[in-house]
Parts: C-alpha cells; structure tokens; sequence
C-alpha cells in the first residue's frame, strides 16, 4: 500500500480558516490526512483571489502549510475542489494532474514545485462543506 493510502485511512479533524489570521490555527501536517472542515465561501477573505471562486453555495477555506525542503509535493484530495498554494502573494505553479486511484476516497491528485516557506493553501468552489486533504512530498 502506498504511503499516500495509508495515511488516508487515519484522518485527523481540522477546520479551515476563513481569513488569513485563521491560518495560524489551521495548519496541516505533510504526511497526515485530514479531514477538513470548510466555510460557505461568501464568509471567506482569501489571502489571493482564487481562479475558480465558487458561487454563493460553495465551500472553501485556508490552511497553513510549512515546506522544509525544495521539492515536488503532492495534493490529494476527496473532492473536486479547487486547489491553489500561496507564498509571498505568489500563486505556485501546478506541474501535474491526475484523479486519485479507484475505491481509494481519493478525487483529485496535483503536484506542485515548491520552494522552502510558508504556504497558504486554498480551496474554493466545492460543492460539499468538507472533504479530506493530505501533503506529501513525492520528490
């Protein structure tokens, strides 16, 4: 079983942040899934406009991340939401997509290049109030 499976079957529970401040309290951990908590997104100040906001009735919400190493790390995610990382204002640049293994809770699969920091990372435009999220650093 990969290391991505296997940590999805053990979810922590975790609520999003609306507004940056909130971020400090809404950290994740790299290699612990969690289930995570979203806000109806008209509540939501995000730290960066996401591309795909959502409407009136979506989800969403923020969450801190910290990355120790320059590397290739993956999201992955029990639903379609709308994934984007944030550092210093900057949006981080996706490299890969891919839908998560059958049967696996897994929806949604994508790769980011990131630097060493402190990301924010967003969710938007989901259609359900919570889902469950995991990092992991593949490179």
């Amino acid at each position: 079983m990969s290391a991505e499976l296997s940590a999805w079957k053990s979810l922590s529970y975790k609520t999003a942040a609306k507004d940056s401040n909130g971020t400090l309290s809404a950290i994740l951990e790299l290699n612990k899934a969690s289930y995570v908590g979203l806000i109806n997104t008209p509540k939501i100040q995000y730290v960066s406009r996401p591309t795909n906001e959502g409407g009136n009735v979506s989800y969403g919400g923020m969450f801190q991340v910290e990355i120790k190493q320059k590397g290739i790390y993956r999201v992955s995610l029990g639903n379609a939401s709308w994934i984007e990382l944030v550092k210093d204002g900057k949006l981080a640049t996706s490299v890969a997509h891919q839908r998560g293994p059958q049967d696996s809770g897994i929806r949604k699969i994508v790769d980011y290049a990131l630097e060493a920091g402190v990301y924010t990372l967003q969710l938007s435009a989901s259609g359900d109030s919570a889902t469950a999220l995991l990092i992991t650093k593949i490179k």
